[in-house]
């Protein structure tokens, strides 16, 4: 299969690479990706600024930002079939313990692993693999717009913190303190 892939940390390494078509495990799908968001993180990756390949591997598959159609299914995968459409969330825990939904808050230093960025290959390929309990279902008439959902969930969390930050320091003003 073809793979947009970089060797992190080496600038301008940026390549169209036949790769290894992925093979669901137990508990995970094979994806076809329908769209694959760039942005700034992307950018940086390319200019050897960071990201890790998985380990044991030279290279790293681009693309956090993803719709895709579910093409297999691994063992034991009961949340979605063959043919739905979902969007891959970025982060996966290694050693932080957060719920799923806060998963964004791990802390770096080996915490968490991301795809296309740190550890795990993306989606900017023909096929790719992930668990599937990190998809969320979308609509096929959202197809258009939901390679968005990841940016658009950063800008979601920063705004739950901040009212959760706020809420916090009001309710300490309001009881004396500061």
């Amino acid at each position: 299969m073809k793979a947009v892939t970089v060797i992190p940390l080496v600038k301008d390494s940026l390549a169209l690479r036949d790769m290894p078509k992925p093979l669901p495990k137990r508990g995970q799908v094979l994806l076809s990706p329908i769209e694959v968001g760039v942005c700034g993180t992307d950018k940086d990756i390319i200019e050897g600024k960071y990201g890790a390949p998985p380990p044991g591997e030279e290279y790293l598959i681009l693309g956090h930002e993803a719709v895709a159609e579910v093409v297999e299914l691994g063992d034991g995968v009961d949340n979605v079939g063959v043919g739905d459409v979902v969007v891959p969330t970025v982060r996966r825990p290694t050693t932080c313990t957060l719920p799923i939904n806060e998963l964004d808050y791990c802390p770096r230093g080996g915490t968490y692993a991301e795809h296309g960025i740190w550890y795990l290959h993306g989606f900017a390929a023909e096929f790719a693999v992930t668990d599937s309990q990190y998809l969320v279902r979308v609509p096929k008439e959202a197809v258009d717009v939901a390679v968005l959902t990841e940016p658009l969930s950063i800008v979601e969390k920063g705004i739950d913190l901040a009212l959760r930050l706020g809420k916090a320091r009001f309710e300490s003003w309001s009881q004396g303190g500061f």
